[in-house]
């Protein structure tokens, strides 16, 4: 079920029978000419309505809450349309979130991220809160990363706005993607370097894999599985 769908009596009264509450959290960037600005946000909301089926086929519930649109987006900060937050402005954020959820009395908590530079904020975020909630527990998944090994049974590779991403976004609104514009590679770099505008050499074009051979296909094919194994999670409390 959905949060903002609830009244506050509604909600009062699932509070207690739900088995988990699913964030998921993403970010506005640009991912290659090829993908929209919101991808980060909307496969984690697809892998959140489909993990709530399968929990739901097993009997117990979850509570999908409303997104956390913007994340931390240094790195990618340089091209058009991507919006960066400053980490410790997200870190505050989805810990005045995670306390609210605290208070209300529910003591498992999935974060279900789908961006890279949101990791760190969101680890700080749920110690902060986990320090003052002792049964509180806080699961935070990245989608792309937990289940790398699953990913690439499917595509022949991973990156940003490449072959994985492109094909979850085929699966989930394929309208949006321009597979005309869909190029790219790999690029690495020895040690991590932090400059001004280096995402132009981390991703050009704000793409840092090879997209061509993503379908949607392969797409539904990581989303089945992804949210099958994060249901296992929930319900299994692994």
């Amino acid at each position: 079920m959905r949060m903002e769908d609830l009244t506050w009596p509604e909600f009062d009264r699932i509070k207690g029978k739900v088995k988990a509450v699913i964030l998921p959290v993403g970010s506005v960037e640009a991912h290659g000419r090829h993908l929209p600005l919101g991808t980060d946000v909307f496969a984690p909301l697809e892998l959140a309505r489909r993990v709530e089926e399968k929990v739901k086929e097993k009997g117990s519930e979850v509570l999908v809450l409303p997104p956390v649109w913007y994340g931390h987006s240094f790195v990618l900060n340089t091209y058009p349309g991507t919006i960066n937050v400053r980490p410790e402005s997200l870190r505050m954020y989805v810990g005045d979130i995670l306390s609210e959820l605290a208070a209300e009395g529910f003591e498992r908590i999935v974060l279900l991220n789908g961006h890279g530079g949101n990791i760190y904020p969101l680890i700080e975020a749920a110690e902060d809160v986990a320090e003052l909630y002792p049964d509180l527990e806080v699961f935070l998944i990245n989608w792309w990363m937990d289940f790398r090994e699953e990913i690439l049974s499917v595509c022949s590779s991973q990156g940003h706005a490449g072959e994985d991403e492109t094909s979850v976004v085929l699966a989930i609104r394929e309208d949006l993607v321009k597979m005309a514009e869909a190029r790219g590679r790999r690029v690495k770099k020895k040690v991590r370097i932090i400059r001004k505008d280096i995402g132009r050499e981390l991703f050009p074009d704000g793409v840092n894999d090879d997209p061509s051979g993503a379908t949607a296909e392969k797409g539904e094919a990581i989303l089945e599985t992804v949210s099958i194994r994060i249901a296992e999670i929930i319900l299994g409390g692994e």
